[in-house]
């Protein structure tokens, strides 16, 4: 993400700003009006860098601050396109310079955060966390981290908890961005603002279509491709030609207070599992919109606040600290292996702004005034090499072959890239986010009734699918169908992408109707809100299946289970495993019990049939292999271990072995 744009942010050189004319708009009656440096832009440029440091931190309950990129997008497309259309209004606009700009702005700080990232992470990282770590480093260098992440773990995945450069792909899509815009307002010259204009608002609705369209259908796909955010850089544009009627200060004041109460709103209201960008990104991106207007009219008291001057210091270093925090925060937390406390997660916080000014002080500032490769050949081969290198690292980082220590120790942390695709048949009967869509599921094969045998209709999630093996395995007299879909509960109405709404209204739907399994089990990642749904999901369903159960959720850690255990097995006290679990799910499990008690379909608590109350222990290992690979997903190994526990509990009343049902 760009926080600083093309425009001088820092007091401490003002005559960087450039405050040149913007042309036709008279001041009071528009944004394009000659402007200099803007304190308050600083000071939005703090508020959304601390909704997301917060929200990272997890120490308030800002479950949607991830609200603050949306921020950035709207101020960088704004300040960048403010200064491209002064340079050309006065013919000194030169695509060399405006990279010149971009590099001096960007590269340094970015190289500097990516190399100290790359140094710690041998002394905190596991050998196929360091692969990982290297591959996004390098897409990061090439700005391309965004379209990488499309093929990987997203932004949301559990995994991207441990990925120190995950929050990179926002510099992906503004780079990207940046390759075709500044050359489409060349080619309409500095004359042509109607051109400009109407193009900008063209561009920025198409993209805005295809953004809550494809949201519907593929969350991740819509949030990393550059097409569907680039309308929240082209909304900041957009102010930069439009003529905004002037308002008096009543107005101002009471549009800003608007635009700011709807930002805490929407960091406050929004959370992960929504349908976001979409429609949901309206509000962050409309909110930032009004206060560079406001600001742009002779203010209000909201944008007065914006620039006092803690905010504005902070909305300095903004760009390094969005930079540092992340790895900061993953590489503690990975460190120490368990749930963090909130005195701890304040003073990660208080750290990250501490290393962001001196990468600003120390980095970020002296490219941008010159201090350091003062000439444009310098500054482009110095940028080049340092970057080719560090590409080079990162390679070197990512393929070199792993450890060949056959130790405990590497062999448990070798699950941490455990591949569940044949486990679990991704991509056939479990559909994986952006990569698949609904005519991607094979009913023929995960779908397909067997007369003669018992049917067993396994629906909901990735907590679903990963007991797919372990019923067919240990049940093998019984056919076992599967229809589940990444982060899909299986409640009727359920909310979420397209493809899984689709699945689940036809598993649960005419299929279940037609087909009616001996056994429905029903299984998710289930949070305490989701109980009314599976209440009124029963009461529809009932009579519709022989048995239906409902299994609990598992028990999940603060980082990957492999991860935990190997550090216990090269030293670490094994409490280490008792204190990394995560609380709520035993709580879940509690509530989401007592209210299924009085339904007439069956409870199994995953989580007690693992962990014992007495001794505050969970079974971790089923032989020699991690009962689950990550935070909470079964490995092969665990999913036939819950699946004999069912099987030996009685919960299925299926015979282990024959073929006549019986």
């Amino acid at each position: 993400m760009t926080l600083y744009g093309n425009e001088q942010a820092a007091r401490l050189a003002p005559a960087l700003a450039n405050p040149v004319p913007m042309g036709a708009a008279k001041a009071g009656h528009g944004v394009a009006h000659a402007e200099g440096y803007r304190a308050d832009i600083d000071g939005l440029r703090a508020l959304a860098v601390a909704v997301v440091v917060i929200f990272h931190a997890g120490v308030s309950p800002l479950r949607g601050g991830f609200i603050g990129v949306d921020i950035f997008f709207v101020i960088s497309g704004y300040l960048i396109t403010r200064q491209i259309s002064a340079d050309l209004e006065r013919g000194a606009f030169s695509i060399l310079s405006f990279y010149e700009r971009r590099i001096r702005r960007i590269v340094p700080a970015l190289l500097f955060t990516i190399a100290v990232t790359l140094v710690i992470a041998p002394f905190v990282l596991f050998p196929t966390e360091l692969m990982t770590s290297g591959v996004t480093a390098a897409a990061s260098i090439l700005s391309v981290a965004n379209l990488y992440l499309l093929t990987s773990a997203g932004y949301f995945a559990a995994d991207a908890g441990t990925q120190p450069l995950v929050h990179m792909w926002s510099l992906g899509v503004e780079e990207q961005f940046y390759l075709f815009f500044p050359l489409l307002l060349a080619a309409f010259g500095g004359r042509s603002r109607a051109a400009a204009r109407w193009t900008t608002l063209l561009l920025a609705l198409t993209s805005f279509v295809l953004c809550v369209v494809l949201t519907r259908y593929d969350r991740d796909f819509a949030y990393y491709f550059p097409l569907t955010r680039a309308w929240e850089l082209l909304a900041g544009a957009s102010l930069v030609f439009v003529t905004i009627p002037g308002m008096p200060a009543w107005m101002r004041n009471v549009a800003a207070a608007g635009a700011l109460l709807l930002i805490a709103a929407s960091a406050l209201r929004f959370y992960p599992q929504m349908a976001f960008p979409g429609f949901y990104a309206l509000a962050p991106c409309l909110a930032a919109m009004t206060l560079i207007a406001v600001g742009s009219q002779g203010g209000s008291a909201v944008t007065t606040g914006l620039s006092a001057g803690p905010l504005v210091w902070i909305g300095q270093i903004s760009y390094s600290l969005y930079l540092v925090h992340w790895p900061i925060l993953v590489f503690y937390r990975m460190a120490r292996g368990v749930p963090i406390g909130t005195a701890e997660a304040w003073a990660l916080v208080a750290a990250s702004v501490a290393a962001a000014y001196v990468s600003w002080r120390f980095v970020e500032r002296p490219f941008r005034e010159k201090r350091f490769l003062a000439t444009r050949p310098a500054l482009f081969a110095g940028t080049g090499i340092a970057g080719a290198a560090l590409v080079l690292i990162a390679a070197l980082i990512s393929f070199a072959p792993l450890s060949t220590d056959s130790n405990a120790t590497n062999r448990l942390a070798s699950f941490l890239t455990y591949d569940d695709a044949d486990v679990y048949r991704k991509g056939r009967c479990f559909l994986f986010g952006h990569q698949n869509r609904l005519s991607d599921f094979n009913a023929s094969e995960c779908l397909q009734p067997a007369s003669g045998k018992p049917n067993i209709l396994l629906v909901g999630d990735s907590h679903a699918a990963d007991l797919w093996y372990g019923l067919k395995t240990e049940f093998p007299g019984a056919n076992v169908m599967q229809a589940t879909s990444t982060g899909c509960k299986p409640v009727l109405g359920t909310r979420g992408e397209k493809t899984c709404i689709d699945l689940m209204e036809m598993a649960l739907g005419p299929f279940l109707q037609s087909s009616r399994p001996d056994v429905l089990i029903l299984s998710a990642r289930w949070i305490d809100s989701d109980i009314p749904d599976v209440e009124r999901t029963l009461k529809a369903l009932a009579g519709k299946a022989g048995q239906v159960v409902v299994l609990g959720p598992i028990a999940e850690y603060a980082m990957p289970l492999p991860r935990l255990l190997a550090q216990v097995s090269s030293g670490r006290d094994p409490s280490l495993l008792v204190n990394a679990r995560l609380p709520d799910k035993e709580k879940t499990d509690r509530d989401l019990g007592a209210a299924l008690r009085a339904s007439q379909a069956d409870y199994v608590s995953i989580y007690r049939m693992l962990c014992t109350t007495e001794t505050a222990s969970c079974q971790t290992i089923a032989g020699d292999v991690p009962i689950q690979w990550d935070y909470g997903h079964l490995t092969a190994r665990g999913s036939q271990l819950v699946a004999r526990k069912l099987r030996e509990g009685g919960v299925l009343t299926l015979p282990v072995e024959g073929t006549d049902g019986t």
